[in-house]
Parts: structure tokens; sequence; C-alpha cells
């Protein structure tokens, strides 16, 4: 089911997207790894898994799969910068998760792309995250949605922190959560750059938040006064002193 949805999202697609074919495996270590040998060099192949094993987040951290419950995906990349990359797919992840929530559920985006439910006072459990690398001139950019688990399915040290298009009450299929992927990855990778930041700061969850970044190896701790994913963060570090870190550089730790 997930193939013969992502490749009829696929065939309705410009014939300038991206996107031009897609491999659906079952079991497999990690769709950026496949991606990686599959591609052959080749940009335009999205990758996609009932299950994925060793799955990879940002900062070395593993991302869960629970077995046939989220839906792991990597897209062979070429021809856009990093930072383009990085905005679209963070959009396109936000978005493919609004398009299946009722309408009272808020979501959002915390830096640099997780996409995250919103609770009073911020960001809440995480339903999407991107990981994107770079190998044989191509970009890999994987996304990982959380689809049908339940809080009972979740391991206890990821209860609070991660949830479900299911816990959230949608009531969807992994290969209609490809399809709406597959589309708004190609449409958010041909949108103009200055469109994608306004795009991405409406969604940003940590403005108002106190937060801790690294840059050049340097900790910063505080509250967040803005964000310009393409430009720069802005933080409060005491009511005297805001400090602005590279955005393309910077990591938040917490």
């Amino acid at each position: 089911m997930i193939l013969q949805h992502a490749e009829e999202a696929i065939r309705v697609l410009p014939m300038s997207a991206p996107i031009d074919r897609v491999v659906v495996l079952g079991t497999t270590g990690s769709t950026q790894d496949d991606a990686r040998r599959l591609a052959l060099g080749k940009p335009g192949l999205v990758v996609m898994a009932e299950h994925q094993t060793k799955g990879r987040g940002r900062l070395g951290r593993l991302w869960a799969d629970i077995s046939m419950m989220s839906l792991p995906a990597t897209f062979a990349i070429r021809g856009w910068t990093p930072e383009h990359l990085s905005l679209a797919s963070g959009i396109a992840a936000c978005r493919t998760v609004e398009a299946f929530l009722p309408s009272e559920v808020g979501v959002g985006i915390r830096w640099p792309n997780d996409v995250v439910e919103i609770r009073a006072g911020g960001a809440g459990r995480k339903l999407s995250g991107v990981l994107i690398e770079a190998a044989d001139g191509l970009h890999l950019v994987g996304i990982g949605i959380n689809v049908l688990h339940e809080e009972r399915h979740w391991p206890p040290e990821l209860v609070k922190n991660a949830c479900s298009l299911r816990q959230l009450g949608c009531e969807t299929t992994r290969a209609h959560v490809a399809a709406e992927l597959i589309t708004n990855l190609a449409r958010a990778l041909m949108t103009d750059p200055a469109e994608l930041v306004e795009q991405w700061r409406r969604r940003n969850v940590l403005v108002g938040q106190r937060c801790v970044f690294i840059h050049n190896g340097v900790t910063h701790a505080g509250v967040v006064q803005d964000i310009d994913p393409a430009n720069e963060i802005v933080l409060e570090v005491t009511p005297s002193r805001v400090v602005r870190l590279p955005a393309l550089t910077t990591s938040m730790v917490k």
C-alpha cells in the first residue's frame, strides 16, 4: 500500500518536480544508507520502509521506530543549498502532520526541524524529525513521522517526549502519510526561500522559551526572542545581554 500511494503521488507531480521514483523496503537498517546505495548518484529517489531498525537522528541520536508504526523516508536530492533543504524538509514534515490532524490540535516546529505538538507553555511531544546528510554528490533528506503508535507502544523513556498522529486523534495509514509527504516536500523544494522562511517562522514554537544552544563549543542559555532559520537565533541571556548566534552552525541542546 505504501508503494502504491507513493507512486500515485509521484505520478501527479509536475515534470520539473525533484522526486521521480520510489523504492519501498520491508525491514531495513537505515533508509539513509539505502537511499545512498540505491540512488547510484542520481537524484530524485525516495526510499521508504515498513520498519527501520537502525534509524539515526541529529547529533548521533537514534530514531525510535516501533515496528510497522512509523514512516521512515529518505529523499536523494541535488540542486538546492543545505539552507533551502533544511527549510523545505521542516515545512514539508510539518505540513504533512497538519494535513491529518483535527483542526483543534496545534503543531509547530522546534529548532531546527522537529515537528512537535503545541501545549500550554510551549512545545510538547515530538511527532517527526529530519536528518540531512551529504554523500556521493547528493543530499540525503531523511524524514521520520510517527503514525500509528499508542501510548503503550512507547518505551518508558520516550512516553513523555514522543507521540504519534493516532495519539492526537488521527486515524490514517502510513500509505496516505507517505503520499502526503512526497507531495509536500516536492512543493516546498520548489517554493521561494523567503516564503519558506515565513512559513517556518509562523510555526516556530520556541519564542519565549528558555533553551540551551551550542555554537563553536560554547554553551549559551537564555530565552529565545526570535529565530530566523536562514540567519540567526536571538537569545536573551540576561535582561541586559542579548546574543545572536548564526543559525546554520548552532545546535540546540535542550
